[in-house]
């Protein structure tokens, strides 16, 4: 397991005392703690999908950490198809929460949680046992769900699906309502459409 995290702030000795309790309660096998800039932390596992990878990934937001919730996760993190295959756990709350959840469109600020699920495989021959795992394991998570998909997780296939259903099964009808309007007032005729679309309400 992996424990990964960003601390911003000018006193690199109250990050110090942020990372006591996490260490006092599991002391790592191995730690790396230093200061880096926001491309290097963002391009730290890019060895790890170099070009021409294959890769699905599904993600989902929660709530509780409870023992159905873990049982679930654990249960899907067992059954990884391939070894670049993996899960992450975001812990977003604190200050990403303390940003009004109609300041942005990101589709759910109050959940505490979200998990991405990410299949990474090299062999074409491997496309279905990677996808179907990814799939299944979103699947399980539904009942454990706090509403919400983050929208660079949807599959390149499910771009064959209801666009308008997609957008409002991500955002929910509220941000779903303001993207529409945007979307009226700058692109009615619907150009940009090749991400994973908002269509115009007319």
């Amino acid at each position: 397991m992996i424990v990964g995290f960003a601390w911003a702030g000018s006193h690199p000795a109250d990050a110090e005392s942020t990372l006591a309790p996490l260490r006092a309660f599991g002391p790592p096998d191995f730690e790396i703690v230093e200061p880096t800039q926001w491309v290097a932390w963002q391009s730290s596992i890019d060895e790890v999908m170099p070009k021409g990878v294959r890769a699905y990934w599904k993600n989902a937001s929660f709530d509780r950490l409870d023992e159905a919730t873990i049982d679930t996760i654990v249960d899907g993190a067992s059954r990884i198809p391939s070894p670049r295959t993996g899960v992450d756990i975001h812990h977003l709350d604190a200050a990403f929460a303390r940003v009004p959840d109609d300041a942005t469109a990101f589709p759910n600020r109050t959940a505490r949680y979200w998990l991405n699920i990410y299949a990474v495989w090299d062999d074409p021959a491997d496309d279905e046992a990677g996808k179907t795992w990814a799939r299944q394991f979103h699947t399980k998570m539904r009942p454990h769900g706090a509403g919400g998909e983050y929208v660079n997780f949807l599959g390149a296939e499910d771009r064959a699906a209801d666009p308008r259903e997609q957008a409002l099964a991500a955002y929910g009808p509220q941000k779903l309502a303001r993207l529409v309007a945007l979307k009226d007032r700058f692109d009615p005729d619907n150009i940009f459409r090749l991400n994973h679309n908002i269509p115009p309400s007319r």
